[in-house]
């Protein structure tokens, strides 16, 4: 750890966080029926993760389109992270990122693509909690990155070298489109065999990024729904479970059934556009520019729709969970890999460090025993869960304390405290993102932007002129934060 001030935090106080996270959670598992077999009281752990959703299509944030009943649920009955920053701007590197406890930088892994597999034998969280006694299982999309031994496949390779006991893993509805529509349908896929054995390949395929006609436990994400509530029901292990539920949704294609495309185009946000700075060349080369205001309220419906159908099948998750008696034993952690660009900036895409990509849904429920309704503020990273449910799970020692620079969340979510993070951190390749919660230091090799999240949530005004001292301090931060996890890696780093 490098001498002088700490910029991220206090050792000392990070200390003290640890022994008080330990004793308030001593407290709140007195609470939690006993499990046979692992001599501990620890809660299930549910999470479910969503691909590409912006918070400003949430409910709960004061969006008035679309509907998200469910997910306003959760933040009412639970603690909403108002400032998480996930560290991953795209899927692929966003869930290793998570995964692995280790940023972008650490995997050189910046863009969907550029990282074939993870190297054999790393450290992931799923394996620790294997260790600490849990049945650990994945249902969904995945773009995690397994290291494949020959001979082998991608769910022998999460079984073997992640930590899961069970995986039903298969593409995201757009690669599965892309894959059908080649011909490439041959070998094994666990929902392209469904739909072979159902008969219904061909629907799918002539329905591809149209307005889907398939029922909803056929449709991709409410496939993964049949299966999480079919693991709920029939779930009766000496264990508890940790399970990783993965939807494709709100991820394009727009094509979720058109009951729900009722959106109106003419009552969408619109495209937003900067001010007083023009984008670095490198910043936003992976977003797409918008052809017109147009297309950017036309797509914006569309999302709200796919948003809308996701809701439900969210609600169809927790309403299984609370017909089992599951929900009070159950900590359930929804959030998403990272936003999206529609028609911010007047530009589409992901890939980028504006808040609106780098600041994922954030929410953690444990009912009973988490604060109900807070609003925590301050910075807090998805890197933070690792510690966190480690710490829930009763883990080794050295696996909670594996990634030093992963903070508990449990001060936020039993009193109400601020998480001891000073700054959270983000990036693409040739890029780095620091925000306190308020301020947002974007640099590059040639940029140097300073936004102000509060006054200015959609990062139109460069305010680096006016604020040198905020410049200062979040870079001064970032120089840290690379001695603390290492310089950055060139991509294909493995």
């Amino acid at each position: 750890m490098p001498c002088g001030k700490n910029i991220i935090f206090e050792p000392l106080e990070r200390t003290s966080v640890m022994k008080k996270s330990l004793l308030w959670l001593s407290l709140v598992l007195v609470f939690v029926p006993s499990w046979g077999g692992n001599g501990g009281l620890r809660p299930n752990i549910l999470f479910i993760e969503v691909d590409d959703l912006s918070y400003e299509y949430v409910g709960a944030n004061g969006a008035v389109y679309p509907s998200t009943p469910h997910i306003d649920r959760l933040v009412k009955e639970g603690v909403y992270f108002r400032d998480a920053v996930a560290q991953g701007m795209m899927c692929g590197p966003s869930r290793n990122s998570l995964i692995t406890g280790l940023y972008p930088h650490s995997l050189g892994f910046y863009f969907n693509g550029q990282m074939k597999n993870l190297p054999r034998g790393e450290w992931t969280f799923p394996a620790a909690l294997q260790r600490a006694g849990y049945h650990t299982a994945w249902i969904g999309k995945c773009h995690v990155r397994p290291y494949i031994a020959p001979g082998t496949n991608k769910t022998e390779a999460m079984k073997k070298e992640m930590g899961f006991d069970e995986v039903w893993q298969t593409l995201g509805r757009g690669m599965l489109c892309k894959k059908v529509l080649g011909g490439k349908t041959k070998g094994h896929d666990w929902y392209l065999d469904f739909l072979k054995e159902k008969g219904l390949l061909e629907t799918f395929k002539a329905e591809c990024r149209k307005p889907t006609t398939l029922p909803e436990d056929v449709y991709l994400d409410g496939f993964f729904t049949r299966k999480t509530i079919d693991f709920l029901q029939n779930y009766h292990g000496k264990k508890p479970f940790f399970l990783w539920l993965n939807y494709s949704l709100p991820h394009d294609p727009y094509d979720v059934p058109e009951a729900y495309q009722i959106y109106d185009p003419a009552r969408m946000k619109g495209g937003t556009r900067v001010k007083n700075y023009t984008e670095p060349e490198g910043l936003v080369k992976k977003t797409k520019p918008a052809k017109s205001e147009r297309v950017i309220r036309q797509r914006q419906a569309k999302y709200c729709a796919n948003v809308a159908y996701l809701d439900r099948e969210v609600g169809r998750v927790l309403q299984t969970l609370r017909e089992t008696g599951l929900d009070t034993a159950t900590v359930v952690v929804f959030f998403s890999d990272q936003g999206l660009m529609m028609g911010d900036h007047e530009r589409f895409h992901k890939g980028t460090l504006f808040r609106q990509i780098t600041d994922p849904v954030l929410i953690m429920v444990w009912p009973g025993h988490f604060r109900e309704g807070f609003v925590a503020e301050g910075p807090v990273e998805l890197t933070d869960l690792v510690r966190t449910i480690l710490e829930l799970a009763g883990a080794e020692k050295n696996d909670v304390e594996r990634r030093p620079w992963s903070f508990s969340l449990m001060p936020a979510l039993i009193t109400g405290d601020k998480v001891k993070r000073k700054v959270a951190f983000a990036e693409i390749e040739g890029y780095a993102m620091a925000s306190d919660g308020q301020y947002r230091l974007i640099r590059g090799k040639d940029a140097v932007l300073l936004f102000d999240d509060h006054e200015d949530p959609d990062n139109l005004l460069d305010i680096a002129a006016e604020h040198p001292e905020a410049v200062e301090r979040l870079s001064k931060a970032i120089d840290q934060w690379y001695r603390l996890t290492g310089e950055p890696l060139p991509p294909h780093s493995f």
